[in-house]
């Protein structure tokens, strides 16, 4: 359950507090008044990327901190356990846009990354817009979507994890059966330049012995108009 947000120099809002209490919290407003952007600072605290555009006009930062009450027990409270949080005190979210954009992400005080903030809240929550319904129609989210219902998502992250770990070993191996086939293609070469030799049956000197013969059918033809010429002479 979110328990608390607070938004300054985010958008058009200067500074904001929301405390959430038990039940259905509404919130509304006519087109403009800012609903969108509380629903965008939350996006952004529950991982999304964020942007130096998002910067309130004349300010170098933007900060959006939310409290969540959540459970040792569940399945987010396990996971921050094996990040090294604590769940016990609640989850509490901090991110702070800057302009250089060096943004920073801070989980109960202690500094993180993108990817730890996205493994933490990919249960926290879930946001769903007016057509939200309609990846429901989606066959690429079916699988996702009985995951959930399941109560299969850690699981599915094992396996994916494992799933990670084994693909460059893949990959490793392809590499291995190709150079493998490589390597065999170049003996079947040698093989056969070697049979190619051997049916030669070349002899000693014979690159000598050849060297004559090919000088001799060289000069064949003048060697034999003077043979003829000494025979026509002797006669």
């Amino acid at each position: 359950m979110l328990c608390e947000l607070s938004i300054r120099n985010f958008a058009i809002i200067d500074d904001l507090t929301i405390r959430f209490s038990g039940g259905l919290s509404v919130l509304t407003g006519e087109t403009g008044a800012g609903k969108s952007i509380i629903i965008n600072a939350v996006n952004l605290l529950l991982g999304s990327r964020a942007s130096a555009d998002m910067i309130r006009t004349g300010a170098e930062t933007a900060e959006l901190e939310a409290l969540f009450d959540v459970s040792a027990d569940d399945e987010v409270g396990a996971v921050m356990a094996s990040r090294g949080y604590d769940a016990a005190d609640g989850l509490l979210i901090r991110r702070v846009i800057a302009r250089n954009n060096r943004h920073r992400v801070y989980v109960n005080g202690r500094l993180a990354t993108l990817q730890v903030l996205n493994a933490i809240t990919d249960n926290l929550a879930s946001i769903s817009g007016q057509h939200a319904h309609q990846q429901l129609l989606k066959p690429e989210n079916h699988l996702r979507i009985l995951d959930q219902y399941g109560g299969l998502i850690r699981l599915q992250q094992s396996v994916a994890r494992r799933y990670n770990d084994i693909l460059p070993l893949v990959d490793r191996l392809r590499e291995l059966e190709k150079k493998e086939a490589r390597l065999q293609d170049h003996l079947d070469l040698l093989s056969y330049q070697k049979n190619e030799i051997a049916s030669a049956r070349i002899q000693p000197e014979e690159d000598e012995i050849l060297e004559r013969e090919r000088l001799r059918l060289k000069h064949a033809e003048s060697l034999y108009h003077a043979v003829h010429e000494s025979l026509e002479q002797l006669y």
